[in-house]
């Protein structure tokens, strides 16, 4: 029988060591639990590269993470270092792609990236009428489920849940109204986690546009070194370059 080793640290893995099986090899558990995957979903997708670059991203997000918003045990915000923590486990800003906020299995809310954050019905009075996003509409008084689920990119895994209500709730109870209010707190935290990642997004795009059109600047400058083109050919394109 060939010999198993962990394709990031190089331990050698029996049959029973807890591992995940790759595209191309193993990786030990004992590498992805420090750095907050207790199991990588779809394993086989991955290939040991993706693994190492992975497992090398998360060690200072989970090092370096240190809340500065909170939000009782539900969610915990690092603004400095762009990082958020659901229950235990730590993801960067630019993993959150959407959230919903699901009672009783529909969507009231919604939030993602290149939309606002849409619904609403959660805050309005007990007994509204619910739906939300999802068009279906029906009467209640009492809540047996609510969670928010959070869609993930570039990351170990493609959801993560915050849940709130696991079993039956009164709507006009107290108790209801206070986690009404967090979840609330948490999909306003969430939507700046958005849009702190939109203006990233906008600022690379920018950047790279910039300096793309730099780049060709240079190129008719050399042109009219060359007498290739005029001066007024070359203050032309440049102008409609860097769209002045």
């Amino acid at each position: 029988m060939d010999r198993i080793v962990c394709v990031n640290c190089g331990r050698e893995l029996g049959l029973l060591s807890l591992k995940d099986r790759l595209a191309d090899g193993f990786v030990c558990l004992q590498c992805l639990v420090p750095v907050g995957i207790t199991r990588l979903e779809n394993s086989a997708a991955f290939s040991s590269a993706e693994v190492r670059a992975l497992i090398s991203a998360r060690t200072p997000l989970i090092e370096n993470f240190s809340p500065t918003r909170k939000i009782g045990s539900h969610l915990r915000i690092d603004d400095v270092n762009k990082a958020f923590k659901v229950r235990k486990e730590v993801f960067a800003f630019s993993n959150l792609a959407s959230f919903e906020l699901l009672e009783d299995g529909e969507i009231v809310t919604s939030g993602g990236l290149g939309r606002a954050l849409v619904g609403g019905a959660l805050f309005g009075g007990v007994g509204a009428v619910v739906g939300g996003v999802t068009g279906g509409k029906r009467s209640r008084s009492v809540t047996t489920s609510m969670s928010i689920q959070l869609n993930l990119r570039n990351c170990h895994r493609a959801t993560a849940t915050i849940p709130f209500i696991k079993s039956e709730i009164k709507q006009n109870s107290s108790v209801y109204k206070s986690i009404r209010a967090a979840a609330g707190e948490c999909l306003s935290a969430l939507q700046t986690i958005i849009d702190s990642q939109e203006q990233a997004d906008h600022t690379e795009r920018s950047e790279t546009a910039f300096n793309s059109a730099a780049d060709e600047i240079l190129k008719f400058k050399q042109l009219i070194d060359a007498g290739i083109i005029s001066v007024e050919e070359f203050e032309a394109k440049k102008q409609q370059l860097l769209d002045l």
